[in-house]
C-alpha cells in the first residue's frame, strides 16, 4: 500500500471551455462554495489545498476563506495558476469547481487509491466525475486539460480504456451533479441535505424523524445558530418532558412523551447541521453523547414518579437499579471513546454493536435482516418512539419496563462484548499511547 493523498487541487476558472460555476465564493447551504470543496478535500486526508484556476480572468481572493476555522485546524488554502510541482508519484485528490457531490465521495476515492496501486481511483459510475484520486503526474496532466472541452472526461476514460483506472463503491445516497444556475443549485442544496441521512440510522429514524429534521436543517442552514445550540434545545425538549410526566396522570404521560419525542428529532439537526455546514467538533459530540443519556435518565425517572404517584411502589426501586446499570455501562464506554478511541461518539467504538461500522453492514436472507435489523431495536429514536406509543394507550409501565430492560440487556451485552475483545482493546490503547509519545517526542 502506498502513502495517502495529502494534497488536494480543486480545478476552477475555466472548466469544458466555459467558466466554472457555481463561483467560488457563491454561498452553498450556508457556506461558501469553495470552502465546501476544501473541508472535503481536508477530510479525506488532505493538508495542502490549492485552487489551480485557469483562464484570463484574475481568481477572487481567498484568504478569508483560508483562515476559516474549519478549514484552517485541518489544511492550508492557496491559489496557483499552474499546477503545483512536486515528487511525481505523490497522491493528489483532484476536484472539479463546477460539481455538487456526496461529502464521503472524496474518502472513498482516496481509500481506493491507496489499496488498489492503478493510477487513477474515482467513485463508479459515469455521472460520479467531481473527484478523482491520482498521482502527481496524472493531476498535472488532468489540470492542463481541463479548460479544453470535454479534456477531463476524455483522459479519465483514456485511463479506463487501458484499465489504469479502480473504482469504489459508491456511498450511501450518493450523487453528483453541476450546478449552472440558480435553480439546479437550489436543486443541489436538497440533495445534498437528503445526504446527510445515514446507513446506520436507526428504524423510526429512518421512517420518521429524517422526514422532519432535514427540512428544518435546510432552513437553519442559513442562520447562525450552532448545531451545540440545536443540542441544547434538544435537551431541555427532554426535560421538560420528564417533568411533565411527573406531574401524574395520563394526559401528563401522553405530553411528556411527546415532548421527549420532539426532543429525540431535534437531536439529530445538531448532526445534519453540523456535517453540512463542517461544525462538527470533539466538544459537540460530547455533549450530544451526554445530552441523550440525560435525556434517557430524564423521562424514565418522570414515568417512576408517575407511576409511584398512583401506587406502583416497584417503580422508583427498578428505574434506580436501571439507571445504576445504565450509569456503569455509559461511563465505561465514555473511558474507552476518550482514551482509546479518541471520539466522543460512542460510534466509535468498533467493536459495539452500535457502532457506525456494525449498523452500516449489509447481508442477505432472513438471517442476516435479523442480525442487522435487531441493534436498532435498541437505539434511542426507536425506543423514544415506542414509548411515545405506549403513553398514548395508558400503558406507562411498560416504558418503565423498557428502559430496564434495554439496561439490563445492554449491560450484559456490552460486558460480554468487552471481555471478547479485551485484546484489540488493548492493542488500541498502546497505539494510542505510542502516538501520543511521539507526538510529544517531535514537539520537545
Amino acid at each position: 500500500m502506498r502513502p495517502p493523498p495529502k494534497e488536494g487541487w480543486i480545478l476552477a476558472g475555466v472548466l469544458d471551455g466555459v467558466p466554472a460555476q457555481p463561483a467560488l465564493l457563491d454561498e452553498l447551504a450556508g457556506i461558501p462554495y469553495v470552502l465546501r470543496l476544501a473541508c472535503d478535500l481536508a477530510l479525506a486526508g488532505a493538508t495542502r489545498i490549492v485552487v489551480v484556476w485557469s483562464g484570463t480572468t484574475p481568481p477572487p481572493s481567498l484568504s478569508a476563506i483560508a483562515l476559516d476555522p474549519r478549514l484552517a485546524q485541518r489544511a492550508t488554502l492557496e491559489v496557483l495558476r499552474t499546477a503545483p510541482a512536486g515528487d511525481e508519484a505523490d497522491g493528489i485528490l483532484v476536484a472539479r469547481a463546477d460539481r455538487v457531490y456526496h461529502r464521503d465521495i472524496p474518502v472513498r476515492a482516496a481509500q481506493t487509491w491507496v489499496r488498489s496501486g492503478l493510477r487513477l481511483a474515482k467513485v463508479s459510475g459515469e455521472e460520479h466525475d467531481a473527484i478523482v484520486a491520482t498521482d502527481r503526474r496524472t493531476a498535472r496532466t488532468l489540470a492542463a486539460r481541463a479548460p479544453v472541452q470535454g479534456g477531463l472526461a476524455a483522459e479519465v476514460a483514456r485511463l479506463l480504456v487501458v484499465r489504469e483506472v479502480a473504482c469504489a463503491e459508491p456511498p450511501y445516497l450518493a450523487f453528483t451533479m453541476a450546478a449552472p444556475d440558480r435553480r439546479s443549485r437550489s436543486k443541489a442544496e436538497r440533495r445534498l441535505v437528503w445526504s446527510l441521512r445515514k446507513s446506520a440510522d436507526g428504524i423510526a429514524a429512518k421512517l420518521l424523524n429524517r422526514h422532519l429534521s432535514l427540512p428544518v436543517t435546510w432552513l437553519l442552514s442559513r442562520t447562525p445558530i450552532h448545531p451545540n445550540h440545536v443540542t441544547l434545545i434538544a435537551l431541555a425538549c427532554a426535560l421538560a418532558g420528564a417533568i411533565v410526566i411527573s406531574r401524574g396522570g395520563y394526559t401528563a404521560g401522553v405530553a411528556g412523551m411527546l415532548l421527549v419525542e420532539l426532543g429525540s428529532i431535534i437531536d439529530g439537526i445538531d448532526g445534519e447541521l453540523a456535517r453540512l455546514r463542517f461544525q462538527f467538533s470533539r466538544g459537540g459530540q460530547w455533549l450530544d453523547t451526554v445530552v441523550d443519556d440525560v435525556s434517557t435518565v430524564g423521562y424514565a425517572t418522570g414515568v417512576a414518579v408517575n407511576l409511584a404517584a398512583v401506587g406502583m411502589t416497584w417503580a422508583l426501586p427498578v428505574c434506580a437499579a436501571a439507571t445504576i446499570a445504565f450509569a456503569i455501562t455509559q461511563s465505561t464506554q465514555y473511558v474507552l471513546i476518550k482514551t482509546v478511541y479518541r471520539s466522543g461518539d460512542l460510534a466509535a467504538i468498533p467493536w459495539a454493536f452500535q457502532s457506525s461500522e456494525f449498523l452500516s453492514r449489509k447481508g442477505s436472507g432472513v438471517l442476516a435482516w435479523i442480525r442487522l435489523t435487531a441493534p436498532k431495536l435498541f437505539k434511542r429514536d426507536f425506543v423514544v418512539t415506542l414509548c411515545v406509543v405506549f403513553a398514548v394507550f395508558g400503558y406507562l409501565e411498560l416504558i418503565l419496563a423498557s428502559f430496564a430492560g434495554g439496561a439490563a440487556v445492554f449491560f450484559v451485552v456490552f460486558w460480554v462484548q468487552a471481555v471478547r475483545n479485551r485484546a484489540s482493546i488493548a492493542a488500541d490503547y498502546r497505539r494510542v499511547v505510542s502516538g501520543v509519545a511521539t507526538v510529544q517526542s517531535r514537539a520537545a
